[in-house]
């Protein structure tokens, strides 16, 4: 169906231009009555949400004070490093160039709502030259036209797609939002492990160089023995062993603690070579940690479940634009045409015009049914994604549960095991000397005593670091906001279940 209306004129088009415009507003008036299509039913989560966590914190505090995390561990250093990381990191600035494209396909979903006006502006200048025979002179003629026009149109949102699409670009701009404050926590995680493990290097140097110069002693005190034929070559040779085995493991350390320090850089943003201080030289002391609550409270804290809400939400609203797609359009248009040989006379000769369409498909071989499957298609996929995001992120939770546990119980029993190699170490020492014991036993011992000297070091390390880690799988940071409401809906969809 179309409907046109031609009006033509010598006078002042303004009045005529005017009233176009004033049926075109009625007529967008009369369309805009149509009824939008029903949206989808929203589907049910493919999992059971469990009602409590199977383990607590040892030393639960209030959550309101931990939104910034890392603030407990209390070094100026850290939060120094942090802030730098927040601020230069490559990782968030591409996330943050991400948020400016989705915002930007907001604006555009948004402008796909308004009329739109075109102009056009012209002239032309000809010359024509006529000659009736051979030998006679020809007449040359030449003249100017000037022309213009203003284009009005609109597409009628009668069933919604246009605003479907507009509220998908939102989810995905909230999407991004969330992908951000999701990508920021782990970053802090990062810069604070990290930071952990460089502290917990340089100790484990620091005990290796001691280690280093006691075998060195023994050594040097082994040979004065064995020359006042009081210790044979064979414990020479066993300590010469012993102090290169400490040797072997001090071009380790110093690697390790070169490719911490790099990686350190890299997080906080600095190009590789700029130099990184780092002056803490003991590890922090454990943490406070919060309670993880239930399980349900991760709809809330993690961004992660919320950036894949937030994405399943978007793909149901893009099930409504395809499914309005199938329905035909309705287009209202507007025109003035002007023309005249003279520029001064353009806006006198004008031509304005009225239309309105109606447009659909008779026959497409399937393909906007098609899409309405495949768009159905991706809702199962993001709901699918939506519950193993929550999934992991309940197993992330237990699984910090049992490690801090269980970490803690392994460095007691650690502490345990290096106190009594302690006292083994006295006395195979007493009976060495007594002639009682070989060297071997008394070397056996203290060996075992440096091994357990640098592990002790290194777990303690870890369980700084799986605290850490607890935080990060709790997701708390302070949100970026969002301007839709994030809570509601996840709690309403597992309620269906």
């Amino acid at each position: 169906m179309r409907y046109c209306a031609k009006i033509e004129n010598e006078g002042r088009p303004g009045s005529v231009v005017w009233g176009l415009f004033c049926l075109l507003g009625a007529a967008l008036l009369i369309l805009s009555g149509c009824k939008t299509l029903e949206p989808e039913p929203s589907p049910g989560l493919p999992m059971n949400m469990p009602k409590t966590f199977s383990g607590q914190a040892k030393s639960p505090i209030p959550t309101d004070l931990i939104r910034e995390w890392w603030l407990s561990m209390g070094s100026e250093e850290l939060n120094g490093l942090i802030r730098e990381g927040l601020d230069q990191s490559y990782d968030l600035k591409v996330l943050h160039a991400k948020i400016l494209q989705a915002r930007a396909g907001l604006e555009k979903e948004n402008a796909s709502l308004k009329p739109g006006l075109d102009f056009s502006f012209g002239g032309e200048r000809t010359h024509t030259r006529t000659q009736v025979s051979r030998g006679q002179g020809g007449e040359t003629k030449g003249g100017h036209s000037w022309d213009g026009s203003l284009t009005g149109s609109y597409t009628v949102d009668a069933w919604g797609k246009a605003r479907a699409a507009t509220k998908s670009s939102a989810l995905a701009l909230d999407a991004a939002q969330q992908d951000y404050e999701d990508a920021a926590l782990e970053l802090t995680a990062d810069i604070s492990g990290t930071w952990v493990d460089i502290i917990s290097v340089r100790n484990r140097r620091k005990i290796l160089e001691n280690q280093i110069k006691l075998n060195t002693t023994h050594l040097e005190l082994l040979k004065l023995r064995f020359l006042n034929g009081r210790a044979s070559a064979l414990d020479v040779s066993q300590q010469r062993e012993a102090l290169a085995e400490a040797l072997a493991l001090s071009p380790l350390l110093e690697k390790e603690e070169i490719l911490l320090l790099n990686t350190l850089g890299f997080l906080i943003g600095r190009t590789p070579g700029q130099p990184i201080s780092v002056d803490t030289r003991d590890l922090p002391g454990p943490a406070p940690l919060p309670g993880p609550g239930i399980p349900a409270n991760l709809l809330e804290n993690r961004a992660d479940i919320r950036a894949a809400w937030m994405r399943l939400l978007s793909s149901r609203f893009e099930v409504e634009a395809a499914k309005a797609d199938l329905l035909p359009s309705f287009t209202l248009s507007a025109k003035a045409l002007f023309s005249s040989g003279q520029l001064d006379l353009l806006f006198h000769n004008w031509v304005a015009s009225l239309g309105a369409a109606v447009a659909g498909p008779l026959f497409d071989g399937g393909e906007k049914k098609a899409e309405v499957k495949r768009t159905r298609a991706v809702v199962q996929e993001q709901l699918n994604l939506y519950a193993r995001t929550v999934a992991k992120a309940i197993q992330e939770v237990e699984d910090s549960l049992v490690t801090l546990d269980k970490q803690a119980s392994y460095i007691r029993q650690l502490e345990l095991e290096l106190e009594t190699a302690r006292l083994t170490l006295k006395d195979a020492r007493i009976q060495y000397f007594n002639g009682q014991s070989s060297y071997l036993n008394y070397l056996t011992a203290r060996v075992g005593i440096e091994k357990l000297e640098r592990q002790l070091v290194s777990e303690r390390a870890a369980i700084i670091k799986e605290e850490i880690g607890f935080y990060r799988v709790l997701g708390w940071q302070a949100p970026l906001g969002s301007e839709l409401d994030q809570n509601k809906e996840p709690g309403q969809i597992i309620g269906e279940k």
